[in-house]
């Protein structure tokens, strides 16, 4: 599980940690507040240490090499160095993450173009994760990987790897799977099951199978969900992180994936959030609040921006919470419409 991560001069954040739980971690803020550079900087820190270790090798300027190539390939810079944050007049960015105890730690200059360095290494084993990004990657998985090995796409690095793992076939032994609860969760609410043929996907109902293209763009990504489960890329050792979870999907089916979450997490998986629903954010407090029933286990993180910098609060429900741009708009709302009505009175 992680731990830790500690952000110093990198991208919007001047000093700024962030404890995590082992279930389930919600980031909130309004945007650029670095919510997505969070999770995309410890993706690619367990993106760099699976690579590593896959080399079979033990020389540091190798696993400098491919931790500056990954986070090169997740955040997309010209260089390295503009990363840094430079509004607060820092020359130097450093990141250190804790899983299990074990930190790793690497700093680059504002000057690097392609390297890193390697400040601390208690050398953590691999982690099996998968990123989930805001775009649907199911209709475009057609012919996606064969493009991107042969040509310089605009999609970064969470999208080719989605795709790999989309490419799988299902595992044999699906009544044994693990997260079948929430197998089974997902087929109930969403109606349908999940089918690949001859590198295309379908979704299976009781009229017929249809062409994934022909999905409404929500659905397409719970379906890609569904699959990677069914193909074992997401499973109980998994950590999970989810990038807008809410994306194009109708408010309707927020609270199923409010409750595939929470059956994610009592499979064993760690989940990280960014979102900005209110209707999810407010239901994975209510599932921590009665956490007694709900067998959940969340922490919230609030980011916002003070005197220019990003500052973080951190609570197990989102009263904690002080700086809450969502329920800062539905009270704005809320003002507006008695503003309203007042003038008719």
């Amino acid at each position: 599980m992680i731990n830790r991560i500690l952000l110093k001069g990198f991208t919007g954040f001047a000093n700024n940690s962030f404890l995590f739980v082992d279930g389930v971690n919600v980031l909130i803020g309004k945007n650029g507040t670095g919510k997505t550079h969070v999770l995309k900087c410890l993706a690619s820190a367990l993106q760099s240490r699976h690579d590593f270790l896959a080399k079979k090798t033990t020389s540091k300027e190798q696993f400098e090499y491919i931790l500056a190539e990954n986070i090169t390939h997740y955040f997309k810079p010209d260089i390295i160095g503009n990363l840094v944050n430079k509004r607060i007049g820092s020359s130097k960015a450093l990141v250190d993450i804790t899983v299990d105890g074990k930190s790793l730690a690497f700093s680059f200059s504002a000057t690097s173009k392609t390297t890193v360095r390697i400040e601390k290494d208690d050398k953590w084993n691999g982690c099996q994760f998968i990123y989930i990004p805001p775009r649907e990657m199911f209709s475009l998985y057609e012919g996606f990987i064969g493009l991107s090995s042969k040509r310089e796409l605009s999609f970064d690095q969470t999208y080719i790897n989605l795709a790999h793992s989309l490419a799988l076939p299902i595992l044999r032994d699906l009544d044994g799977n693990p997260l079948k609860t929430a197998i089974e969760l997902l087929e109930r609410e969403l109606g349908f099951k999940v089918l690949q043929m001859n590198g295309r996907f379908y979704i299976q109902t009781a009229d017929g199978n249809m062409e994934a293209h022909l999905v409404a763009e929500g659905l397409r990504k719970l379906a890609s969900i569904l699959y990677l489960i069914l193909n074992g890329e997401i499973n109980s050792k998994t950590v999970l992180f989810w990038d807008e979870p809410e994306s194009n999907l109708n408010p309707a089916l927020i609270r199923v994936v409010a409750e595939f979450i929470r059956e994610l997490q009592k499979c064993g998986l760690q989940i990280f959030i960014a979102t900005h629903d209110y209707l999810l954010t407010h239901l994975l407090s209510l599932y921590s609040e009665y956490k007694e029933h709900t067998g959940a286990c969340v922490r919230f993180f609030g980011l916002y921006k003070e005197k220019g910098e990003i500052a973080v609060e951190e609570g197990d429900i989102l009263a904690a919470i002080q700086n809450n741009p969502i329920l800062e708009e539905y009270a704005a709302f809320y003002d507006l419409e008695q503003k309203y009505m007042s003038s008719y009175e």
